[in-house]
């Protein structure tokens, strides 16, 4: 057996410098699979018989020529081989053997072959998917034979001893380069770190490197190297240092990563890196605690490093640190309840505090001063991590309280991710709450002040009977003299400055009586001093539980706002809060509650979160808090008293409800009852409710019959069947002494016709009709003509006519029949001349119930003469399928069509020339009178009649065209100059309607309707809003440069105006184009003129406008007009707001970048003006930041050329200017002169 030398340090150095020479190598490229198979079986068989003879030069030349050909052998040929190397390999290092020195060049040889193998395998496979391999075939897998190689590798290290080699070199040129640095590139692919198979051998090849053979260092730098380079490197690198420290008891070198680690820089560029480490550090605090906690003093100071993941990560690091120390048993122990220590001497408080108290509170701070850093990701994080803290078995009472204000702080934080977990770290904060060991977990703060006030009173009294003896002391004042203070006094004074819960302090020494000190305490019993120490204790518990209650109850207000959010994420986790707070009856929920019931008209779509989980949407979410908090049965109560349960709680929910909260309850609870929540059982008890003969509330009836009537909407048969009920309650006695009961029982009778809503060309009606015989309409009428007994049902009356009218309408099949004698009636009634003043007053109120109710009637009108016009349609078409009439007959339908048309044109022609003109028309008789009262205000001052009529003007306006034509001036003048704000905001909700009705007619006088918006009174300046934002969206109106009036909205001091303008703008930008072709007259109308704002609402108004220019075509026009306007400007200050408007445009093209260079010669005079200047810096700042997107090509060095030329017009600006001064004022001072200046005296001329 020919052999060869081998020196490993030399082989490795030709095969890195590929001038590998193979003595005898086999080219088995040029060979067949037959003679490939051949060579291979020799060489195998030879290493199975004697693993020496890989000493052999013919052997070992053949085994090289195999690694470096491999990619053209077989796969029964590779997979054999490379089995042969490693088995060879494992039998070279045996018990009997592997102490003699002529091994270690046997092991070199073979882990010289697999490094080699390996390389090669790992650099071929990132070409794999582009190659052909026409010999192996997909049934050989390169990753399912790693295993074997690292377990040949751990093998091999474990048996080796150090002494075998002659020096440190050798060891490190077989063991790092040969095993660590090849089993190291296993690192960088993510799915062997995902393979368990082949991560524990590899940790353990590492394992044993580090421990047996001195390669410490060399994996400290390949675990750096991998967390620098593979992000997901990040947790199998903290998982080998765990299992070095568990399994080879290595914990220094996890100390000597982290030391590394903490002296690593990051900066705001680096993008894996930190993320990495980050991760690492993360990995390690979860499963290594103890190490992190030995470097965190030197790992705190990425805390304030410029790359926001490796704060994120340090973060998540001291919320990890502190669970660690808070599950140790020892700490627990020391903190028994988590909030006091009972067992704790108050004076002694912190006299021995435990060391890892001192620790955590120091974790607690860090974290918390992270709820101010500048990126939002580090502040949700920093929620994020008190979110996870809060479920400790210790409490941690005092950093409760203060992450709890941290919390309500953060709700107004400018990023909604922020918000969104600051919202649900409060929601854990309450369910985790330390203060329901005696008294349950209720959190209302009425009972706890109750119970503070028991508790202080008991604790006083204690004090009074063990009050130390003390003596009277003088305290010298100086030269004044001196005054006599009782210490007792000076005592209670240093109470009073600290908190409620600091403890009583000792008396000083001099101020204690010595002898009568003794004899207090011989007095004083062991139970006594409990007692005391006890209420003191106590004290402290509601103190800090009433301050909690404090704060969250602050938040509430925000909390509500965030409903409205236009951010799904957060209104949900919103309305997790307020069912929550309402579980725990925290004051200000139930507002919380009553506004969500609005977000019923929210559109319900899922929404995916950023962990891919899926939430239900808005309406879903609202149903099931609804159902958690008023409909699901405890299980505590039997059936009935849960039924009972449910029925009150519906009721309640319309005590002191709002219009908009009834329309948005009857949504929910049709929907509820759709799905079933709401039980026949509850629909039985509110019937028992309304027809109880007992004398309960009113506000019980009332609700329980108006909750019917939202569950009507769905289904009719449950009022249909209870019609009965409805007339000898609501329209009987009670309703005749409860008008409010009455005009819900008008509503429920209206759903009784039914509620299916029109299909549009469909002539078939669904609606259910009685016979004017029928017992509803007496009643009807006779509620209508009962005079209110007070002055409180006087103002009902009006919504309880309203109601009924629509109920006549709604179910008769002749109403105009019973509304004319009813009008005729009232005529009657209010006419009498009166006898007394008081019939006076009588007789206007009845003038103004006639007004009312002739208004409404003429209204009502319109809607049954549509409804009599599809019926006669519905009759033509039935009679002609009677007939036989069929698409074939063209001159049949021809003849039906023109009947059709007859009919509509007959019913207009009533509309608009009969029923308020024509002879035999009762209601033409009040139009005049209606008008001639409005005109003459002075002569019918009663605000009832006034407000009657300015309601009754325009739904009469709505019937003609002409008769609105006529009235127009007076509904407008109305508007403007009705003493009363409530006709105003009726007028002007009036020409609302009108403007539905005859859009031409309003169009022309659009500038009119604005007005409202700078009245003084809310309501009308709130329903001018309302109606133009109706009017405008839905292009019933013409804009016609007035937006600017609506865009001073925007900076309201009510929020009421300033959230409905913002909808209104929101809105409006759906629409394509609207608000970018309406922003030259918004900004002239803003800047300029006597309807011009302050610069400060100004510029805050353009901000929230400016966001809707976001298309980049739209940007560079808005550009081009802007620098177009300087030129036409004259006023400093309107340069300033066009300069400002300019720095809120994007600049993320070129073209938009090279309008405003284009524009310079109408600004670059303009520059001297500090203001303009400075917005012309932050423009160029903007477009520097946006150069580093991938659409913009401008340079730097055109961005440097523009701001020198931007600083020369300033200079030179400013320079024209004092120029222009100094001139004017040396002429000023020339003129002064010549005006000073004495007259020339003339000379005498001779004669």
């Amino acid at each position: 057996m020919a052999e060869v030398s081998f020196v490993l340090e030399e082989e490795l150095a030709r095969w890195q410098d590929d001038e590998l020479e193979i003595a005898q190598e086999v080219l088995l490229d040029t060979q067949s699979n037959e003679e490939q198979s051949l060579v291979v079986n020799r060489v195998v068989d030879a290493l199975a018989n004697d693993p020496a003879a890989v000493r052999d030069s013919e052997i070992f030349g053949a085994l090289e020529s195999c690694v470096k050909y491999h990619a053209v052998l077989s796969t029964k040929a590779v997979h054999r081989l490379l089995d042969g190397i490693a088995s060879a390999m494992q039998a070279v290092i045996t018990p009997d053997s592997h102490e003699d020195r002529a091994d270690i060049e046997l092991v070199e040889r073979y882990a010289f072959l697999l490094q080699w193998w390996i390389r090669s395998l790992e650099k071929q496979k990132g070409n794999a998917a582009g190659s052909t391999r026409t010999k192996q075939t997909e049934s050989w897998s390169w990753p399912a034979s790693i295993p074997t190689v690292l377990h040949t590798f751990g093998h091999t290290l474990h048996a080796l001893s150090d002494h075998l080699w002659k020096s440190s070199a050798e060891r490190d040129t077989l063991v790092s380069r040969c095993i660590v640095q090849p089993v190291c590139q296993f690192l960088e692919d993510e799915t062997y770190m995902k393979s368990a198979a082949i991560k524990k051998p590899l940790f353990q090849v590492m394992s044993l490197a580090a421990k047996l053979h001195g390669q410490a260092l060399s994996v400290q730098t390949s675990i750096m190297q991998s967390l620098q380079y593979y992000e997901h490197c990040a947790e199998p690198m903290a998982d080998l240092l765990a299992y070095m420290r568990t399994e080879y008891d290595m914990e220094r070198l996890a100390e000597d990563i982290l030391r590394e680690l903490a002296n690593k820089t990051f900066t705001s560029l680096d993008s894996k890196s930190p993320r990495s480490f980050g991760r690492f550090l993360v990995r390690m605090a979860e499963i290594n605690p103890r190490s992190v906690l030995k470097q965190i003093s030197l790992l705190q100071t990425h805390l304030d490093s410029e790359s926001y993941p490796i704060r994120i990560a340090m973060i998540e690091v001291q919320g990890l640190l502190i669970k660690h120390l808070s599950i140790n048993e020892e700490f627990i122990s020391m903190q028994p309840d988590g909030v006091t220590d009972p067992d704790r001497d108050m004076d002694d408080e912190h006299a021995n505090v435990n060391p890892h108290q001192k620790q955590i509170d120091l974790f607690f701070t860090r974290i918390q001063d992270r709820f101010l850093d500048v990126t939002t990701f580090v502040r949700t994080k920093a929620i994020q991590t008190c979110v996870s803290l809060c479920d400790l078995p210790v409490k941690y009472a005092p950093q409760r309280l203060r992450i709890t204000t941290l919390a309500a702080r953060a709700l107004e934080d400018k990023g909604s991710n922020v918000r969104r977990n600051a919202i649900a770290l409060l929601v854990k904060l309450i369910l985790t709450h330390p203060f329901g060991v005696l008294h349950g977990g209720e959190l209302t703060k009425d009972m706890w002040l109750e119970r503070r006030a028991i508790v202080e009173e008991q604790l006083q009294s204690a004090e009074a009977k063990l009050t130390f003896p003390e003596k009277q002391v003088e305290i010298s004042d100086g030269p004044n003299g001196s005054q006599v203070v009782d210490a007792s006094e000076e005592h209670d004074s240093m109470q009073q400055s600290k908190s409620r819960t600091t403890s009583a302090r000792k008396p000083r020494k001099s101020q204690l009586d010595i002898e009568a000190l003794n004899a207090s305490q011989q007095a004083t019993t062991h139970e006594d001093q409990a007692k005391l120490m006890q209420l003191r204790l106590t004290l402290r518990y509601y103190d800090e539980a009433l301050l909690f209650i404090e704060k969250i109850e602050q938040a509430i207000p925000i909390l509500v706002q965030l409903l409205a959010s236009t951010f799904k994420a957060e209104v949900l986790e919103s309305m997790d809060f307020f069912r929550i707070a309402h579980e725990y009856q925290i004051r200000g929920a139930e507002q919380g509650v009553r506004a969500m019931v609005h977000l019923i008209w929210a559109k319900d779509n899922a929404l995916v979160m950023e962990d891919g989980s899926q939430i239900k949407g808005v309406r879903s979410r609202l149903m099931e808090v609804y159902r958690a908090l008023y409909f699901d049965p405890y299980p505590e109560l039997s059936r009935a008293e849960n039924v009972a349960r449910v029925a009150r709680n519906m009721i309640q929910l319309t005590f002191n409800a709002t219009l908009a909260e009834l329309t948005s309850l009857e949504q929910l609870f049709s929907l509820m009852y759709s799905e079933q929540i709401v039980s026949q059982d509850v629909i039985q008890k509110l019937w028992e409710v309304y027809a109880s003969p007992k004398k309960i509330a009113k506000a019980q009836r009332q609700g329980a019959i108006l909750i019917l009537g939202m569950l009507a909407t769905v289904d009719r048969q449950l009022v249909a069947d209870q019609v009965e009920t409805l007339l000898s309650i609501g329209l009987g006695s009670l309703g005749m002494h409860d008008i409010t009961l009455a005009k819900y029982t008008a509503l429920a009778l209206q759903r009784v016709s039914g509620s299916a809503k029109k299909v549009k060309g469909a002539l078939s009606d669904a609606n259910v009709r009685y016979p004017m015989a029928h017992p509803m309409f007496a009643r009807l009428r006779a509620i209508l003509q009962l005079p209110p007994q007070d002055a409180s049902q006087q103002d009902a009356w009006f919504g309880l006519a309203e109601h009924a009218i629509q109920a006549i309408y709604a179910l008769g099949e002749q109403p105009d029949a019973l509304c004319t004698e009813l009008i005729q009636q009232m005529t009657r009634t209010a006419l009498q001349a009166p006898n007394s003043p008081a019939s006076a007053c009588d007789s206007n109120y009845h003038l103004a119930q006639l007004l009312f109710i002739v208004g409404h009637v003429a209204l009502k009108q319109i809607v049954y003469m549509e409804l009599v016009e599809r019926e006669l349609k519905r009759r033509k078409a039935e009679s002609d399928q009677v007939n036989g009439a069929t698409k074939k007959n063209s001159e049949l339908e021809q003849v039906a069509g023109n009947a059709e048309d007859d009919v509509g044109d007959m019913l207009a022609f009533i509309k608009e020339r009969e029923l308020l003109f024509g002879p035999q028309s009762l209601l033409a008789l009040y139009g005049p009178l209606v008008a001639h009262i409005l005109q003459n205000a002075s002569n019918y001052s009663d605000e009832f009649v006034q407000r009657a009529a300015a309601l009754t003007l325009p739904k009469l306006m709505c019937v003609s065209s002409d008769f609105c034509e006529a009235h127009l001036p007076l509904l407008l003048r109305l508007v403007k100059a009705a003493p009363d704000p409530i006709v105003r905001a009726n007028a002007v909700i009036g020409l609302g309607d009108v403007a539905i009705c005859f859009g031409t007619l309003i169009d022309e006088n659009s500038d009119r309707l604005y007005a409202g918006l700078n009245d003084e009174n809310l309501n009308v300046k709130k329903n001018t809003l309302m109606v133009l934002t109706h009017l405008i969206l839905n292009g019933m109106i013409k804009v016609k440069g007035q937006l600017g009036e609506m865009a001073k909205c925007l900076e309201d001091r009510e929020p009421r105006i300033s959230d409905l303008a913002k909808l209104f703008f929101s809105e409006l930008a759906t629409k394509e184009n609207a608000v970018y072709n309406n922003l030259p007259d918004i900004i002239s109308h803003l800047s300029s003129g006597q309807q011009a704002v302050d610069e400060e609402v100004f510029a805050n108004t353009m901000r929230f406008i400016f966001t809707f220019i976001d298309k980049e075509r739209q940007a560079e026009n808005v550009i081009e007009k802007l620098c177009q306007r300087f030129r036409l400007s004259p006023e400093e200050r309107q340069w300033r707001d066009i300069a400002y408007c300019l720095s809120l445009l994007p600049y993320r093209s070129e073209r938009s970048i090279k309008k405003l260079v284009e524009g310079l010669p109408f600004y670059q005079d303009k520059l001297y003006q500090p203001e303009v200047y400075k917005r012309f810096t932050e423009i160029l700042a903007k477009m520097r930041q946006g150069k580093a997107s991938a659409n913009a090509k401008t340079t730097d060095a055109d961005l440097r050329e523009f701001e020198e030329i931007l600083n020369q017009a300033a200079s030179q600006g400013l320079e024209d200017h004092a120029a222009a001064n100094a001139a004017s004022s040396q002429m000023a001072r020339t003129e002064r002169r010549r005006a000073q200046r004495p007259p020339p005296r003339r000379k005498a001329q001779r004669a």
